[in-house]
């Protein structure tokens, strides 16, 4: 068997943390001189893209057609069929609601699994999920949770052992050469566990009315969020710019960056927005922004769902230019500590020296 064949498992190529960071993930490993192959469990758009040297197979049949009981059966048979052919030296699979699938799919087949768990660990599964994360998960060869919370947990519910914690790598994002406004900006799905809901009440409680408030992201809330906006009579400061690929250029305008979620795994959208840099405040969810921020030193942490907490430190930043550009300067770090390579490396240091 090739020892440099690598196959990841994933989502597919839409857009979503899941996929952005798996295909990261392969595009690294390919450079590095890997043969990389990655398999969709589901059939989607592909808004990511793959390097050319990459494999990439998809399902044919779609879930939005297919019987919910059903379509896990023809998956799992479209895993390990895919998996026999591809006979890979190794496999990572990335996503709680499907890795468990995963394995039960390989059985049999003798190829080390390793489970990248990507979501918050307070995360609702269904029953019938959580009994087969805790019979399959300790089938696993390992399992990577980005947060010392989040292998707590794994531990407690599945009893397995093996379980590293890597923190996500940072995607930087260079600052596009633009004039900074008056601007704070967010970076999310839009949808009830992102928070936006507590962003905008507290954003019209801001003193300064001279600043905008820039939304990139869509979806199902997105019309609930303009009626909000609408009723507290702040629509022309407020910006939506739906679903972005590349976001850079919202991020230089602003010059402040909120995460206001109710729950996270290890939110990608703050360490990005900490590379530009801008000034962050992030709502201490679990799991995952305090271990990113140090309150007062790189960012700001406010309790969730709190919007009088939110306002005030959104206004603290407005009238502090000074703290605005410490706490930024200090937040810029994150490109060091959260490097790409060092991550991606660790990636393959736990996957790789277990088979040797």
């Amino acid at each position: 068997m090739n020892n440099k064949k690598i196959l990841i498992i994933n989502n597919g190529l839409a857009g979503g943390g899941i996929e952005r960071a798996s295909v990261s993930m392969a595009n690294y490993f390919v450079t590095l001189g890997y043969e990389i192959n990655v398999v969709a469990v589901y059939k989607s758009e592909h808004f990511f893209t793959l390097d050319p040297r990459i494999s990439f197979t998809e399902p044919t049949f779609s879930r939005e057609t297919t019987n919910r009981n059903l379509y896990v059966l023809k998956m799992m048979a479209f895993v390990r069929k895919t998996v026999k052919e591809i006979r890979p030296y190794v496999i990572l699979a990335f996503g709680e609601w499907t890795n468990s699938f995963v394995v039960m799919a390989i059985s049999g087949l003798q190829i080390p699994c390793f489970l990248s768990d990507r979501m918050s660990p307070s995360l609702h599964l269904t029953p019938i999920h959580r009994y087969l994360k805790k019979i399959y998960y300790k089938k696993a060869k390992g399992i990577i949770a980005q947060t010392n919370y989040a292998k707590d947990v794994i531990k407690y519910r599945t009893g397995a052992k093996n379980i590293k914690v890597i923190s996500n790598p940072v995607n930087c994002i260079e600052r596009v050469d633009c004039v900074q406004k008056n601007r704070i900006v967010t970076v999310g799905r839009l949808s009830v566990e992102k928070g936006h809901r507590y962003l905008i009440e507290a954003f019209a409680r801001v003193k300064d009315k001279t600043w905008e408030l820039s939304i990139v992201g869509d979806g199902k809330e997105r019309e609930t969020l303009e009626l909000l906006a609408t009723n507290l009579g702040i629509t022309d400061r407020v910006i939506f710019h739906g679903h972005q690929k590349d976001f850079s250029l919202q991020l230089s305008e602003a010059q402040i960056f909120v995460l206001p979620s109710l729950k996270e795994g290890f939110p990608n959208a703050l360490i990005e927005a900490m590379s530009v840099p801008l000034a962050c405040i992030s709502s201490n969810c679990v799991a995952g922004p305090s271990d990113i921020i140090e309150d007062g030193v790189n960012g700001l942490l406010v309790e969730t769902g709190n919007v009088d907490a939110l306002a005030d430190a959104l206004n603290r930043l407005i009238e502090n230019p000074d703290l605005r550009d410490n706490i930024a300067g200090e937040a810029y770090k994150i490109r060091e500590t959260l490097a790409f390579d060092k991550i991606a490396n660790k990636y393959l240091e736990f996957i790789l020296e277990q088979n040797n």
